[in-house]
């Protein structure tokens, strides 16, 4: 292979997750389906678990890395606020600035999991069932009723609020934590025979968003089972056949960012249905290519002058947003992805920076020459 293949922004890193990966990919494909309007089937926009499979592989991806490296934990931690506030662009695309994302979601889990290690650095993952119970204790005693405010990013109502989702990220890690085909499987058992206990003293609701006990325990089964099946039957032969929807999975929240403007600008012509889930699936996969040569290309550069540019270019969508097309609902909503496209762009350098953080620089010029001998073997 030559060196123009091994850096090419869309080869998959040596040593990656195969079975992860293609649990976060699926999850992305899932995404897709959820984020189409289907008028006879509006149930997939809910119930195709996309969002758990997401949030589980996220928590396999981070206890693979603190189990493996435990000096990684500062760099993830900084990476985790910048998730949860420059997430915020994308809140603002969406209309949900006064709700917790899938950005806020995602670092607010990676901080609250580094916390659990902390304290509990052999037991952590085992209290993957706990963030749902604080949320069924909510459910029973109203501590929080209301929508909107800083604690719907914590409990209920609210869109992906840290209790009960934490518990999806938490069974990720634990299922990654001890890997192996029986944790899995007997945990996905015993998901199931709870649904059938639980069905015994309340009625099937399969409520994602209040998230009902039927939903956590069947999203609990789901996982774990994917996680068994991929680690019993995917073989190096059948994870080269998926090697796309590996990236997608090794790529997603470029994907998720990707498929939101996608399906946003289709929508403006009107496709709808079947049409505009195959023409969005396809845009996004072929725009991820680019995308990623981007983060490639920005990752080289100094990260101040990055970070600055995507600030600059942010106030600048805002600033013609409120002056220019105020009342135009097309161009505010094109132009706004420029914020989603400059976090695109500058999380590469935040990531730079969080490495510069953790490691000492000694260790980051040895690294350094590490890498640069690696390059001249290659050429």
């Amino acid at each position: 292979m030559s060196s123009r293949q091994h850096l090419s922004p869309i080869t998959l890193k040596i040593g990656r997750d195969d079975a992860v990966d293609v649990i976060k990919g699926a999850a992305c494909l899932l995404m897709v389906v959820a984020h189409v309007p289907f008028a006879r089937a509006r149930w997939l926009s809910t119930d195709t678990m996309g969002a758990v499979l997401f949030f589980a592989s996220t928590g396999m991806n981070l206890a693979g890395i603190v189990e493996q490296r435990r000096d990684q934990e500062k760099r993830l931690a900084v990476n985790a606020l910048f998730l949860i506030f420059a997430g915020f662009a994308d809140n603002y695309v969406q209309g949900t600035l006064e709700s917790c994302d899938v950005f806020q979601i995602a670092g607010m889990s990676i901080l609250a999991m580094l916390a659990l290690r902390r304290f509990l650095p052999r037991y952590w993952t085992w209290l993957f069932p706990l963030p749902f119970l604080v949320h069924f204790a909510n459910q029973r005693f109203h501590w929080k009723v209301a929508a909107g405010g800083v604690s719907s990013f914590f409990l209920t109502p609210g869109l992906f609020p840290l209790l009960p989702w934490l518990g999806f990220y938490l069974l990720g890690a634990h299922l990654k934590k001890y890997d192996g085909q029986r944790m899995g499987w007997m945990i996905g058992a015993l998901a199931l025979a709870s649904v059938v206990m639980f069905a015994l003293f309340s009625p099937f609701r399969f409520n994602k968003y209040w998230m009902s006990g039927d939903y956590f325990l069947i999203g609990c089964a789901v996982t774990a089972w994917w996680f068994a099946g991929l680690r019993r039957w995917l073989t190096e032969g059948s994870a080269g056949k998926l090697v796309e929807i590996r990236r997608w999975g090794a790529n997603s929240l470029v994907f998720y960012i990707l498929n939101n403007f996608v399906i946003r600008a289709l929508q403006m012509v009107s496709l709808k249905g079947v049409a505009l889930f195959l023409l969005a699936l396809a845009l996004t996969a072929f725009l991820l290519r680019p995308a990623l040569s981007l983060q490639t290309w920005t990752a080289r550069l100094r990260p101040r002058f990055v970070l600055l540019a995507g600030v600059i270019i942010s106030i600048a969508v805002l600033a013609a947003n409120f002056a220019l097309w105020p009342q135009s609902f097309h161009l505010r909503t094109l132009a706004s992805f420029g914020l989603t496209f400059s976090f695109i762009a500058c999380y590469p350098a935040w990531k730079n920076i969080s490495r510069a953080i953790a490691t000492p620089s000694a260790d980051i010029a040895a690294r350094e020459r590490k890498t640069v001998g690696w390059l001249a073997e290659q050429r």
